[in-house]
């Protein structure tokens, strides 16, 4: 009898043990052989890509044993559906939308890194089995996957509607940055529920980079440049927590094919968001179950990093999907200016809503992508009208 693990999986680094490479559990009584070559994880923006040194993790476990049902007794080896260590960019702006206008949340990027299947007992995964005490996490069943998505860098720039005036109007939103990395917790109970917790720390203000950034792109596109940035708001760290909880309902149509909705709950605090909401989604497509729905940028709809393309069991796959996101703002640095100083800002709505719809697709574990067109509704009195903006991702294995 043979029986084989996944041939590939990167991971995070995992110190070793008598368990074995990763954390991860030996059978005593088979063969093994397990290779594991040290990295440093890198930090730096996309345009440092090519620089990184990853840890390379090759398992392969080969069981030969004669037939009987006393040697099948002692075969243990792990069984999930699990993918390899992925990047994703996701890049969302309003020039992507149709009607978008260059405003109020004028760009978002992101870069992420995201682990494969975390060994239950290991280092990494010491945040999931502490935070199972308060139930933020469930405990562990046959069918659980957990991930831990690493931010090493992102950035959300906003800016009130004009931007040829150096006095800003008292009525619009101040000039912001945010530039953050952080740690992103997520697991797949069973492909019926995932939850996430995700903790970003950085700073807002000049420090936060968002004139250089905006302005510089404007140059390279013979853009003017945008004025008023001298009245942004000022420099502060800021650290906020998020977690959510979504739900799948799928009904199976045949050939890979179903149809789902996926409702969800959240909650963020911090002196950067703080904010309950509510969302769903409704999805066609093939494949479903290899993913949770688009990844996006906070504070809109939670979207999630999470990916096996096993446990879609096509290879190829697609599907087009409807959503919505309502919340309840407490706090939003962006339009309530600073907390520990005094800075411009705006009475902000309370109540926010966004709507989405958009497609993604991916091929076997190598490849997912994705597009989403957002409406955003107003975040403070005075605005006129609603935002749009387009969310786009690519997501690679590594």
């Amino acid at each position: 009898m043979a029986a084989t693990v996944p041939a590939k999986c990167l991971s995070l680094p995992e110190p070793q043990n008598s368990r074995g490479a990763a954390g991860l559990s030996l059978p005593q009584t088979a063969v093994a052989i397990v290779s594991q070559r040290g990295g440093v994880w890198p930090v730096g923006v996309w345009r440092a890509l090519r620089s990184w040194a990853v840890v390379l993790a090759l398992m392969g476990l080969t069981i030969r044993a004669g037939a009987g049902p006393e040697n099948e007794s002692q075969i243990s080896i792990i069984q999930q559906p699990s993918s390899p260590f992925r990047v994703t960019i996701i890049e969302e702006n309003p020039t992507f939308a149709l009607f978008g206008r260059d405003r109020h949340y004028t760009n978002g990027f992101k870069l992420g890194l995201t682990s494969c299947q975390l060994a239950d007992g290991g280092i990494w995964n010491a945040p999931v089995r502490l935070l199972r005490a308060i139930y933020v996490f469930n405990r562990p069943s046959d069918g659980t996957d957990n991930r831990l998505e690493w931010t090493p860098v992102a950035q959300d720039i906003f800016t009130p509607q004009d931007h040829d005036h150096k006095f800003v109007t008292p009525s619009d939103r101040p000039f912001a940055g945010w530039l953050y990395a952080g740690f992103d917790w997520i697991q797949n109970d069973n492909d019926r529920q995932l939850t996430s917790f995700e903790f970003q720390a950085g700073i807002v203000g000049s420090w936060a980079l968002g004139r250089q950034v905006e302005n510089t792109y404007h140059d390279i596109f013979n853009i003017n440049r945008v004025r008023g940035w001298r009245a942004q708001l000022g420099n502060e760290f800021g650290a906020v927590g998020f977690w959510d909880r979504k739900w799948r309902f799928n009904h199976d149509l045949g050939n890979g094919y179903s149809w789902e909705i996926i409702p969800g709950v959240e909650l963020a605090a911090g002196n950067v968001f703080t904010y309950a909401g509510v969302n769903a989604l409704l999805r066609w497509g093939r494949g479903l179950k290899s993913n949770w729905g688009p990844d996006m940028i906070r504070p809109g709809y939670p979207g999630t990093s999470y990916f096996s393309a096993a446990r879609g069991g096509v290879p190829l796959g697609f599907d087009i999907y409807l959503g919505t996101q309502g919340r309840l703002v407490a706090q939003n640095i962006f339009l309530d200016g600073n907390t520990f100083q005094n800075s411009r800002g705006v009475d902000k709505e309370i109540a926010v809503g966004d709507a989405l719809a958009g497609i993604e697709v991916f091929y076997k574990d190598y490849l997912r992508a994705g597009f989403t067109f957002l409406l955003r509704s107003n975040e403070f009195t005075k605005q006129r009208g609603p935002d749009t903006f387009g969310a786009c991702y690519l997501s690679l294995a590594f």
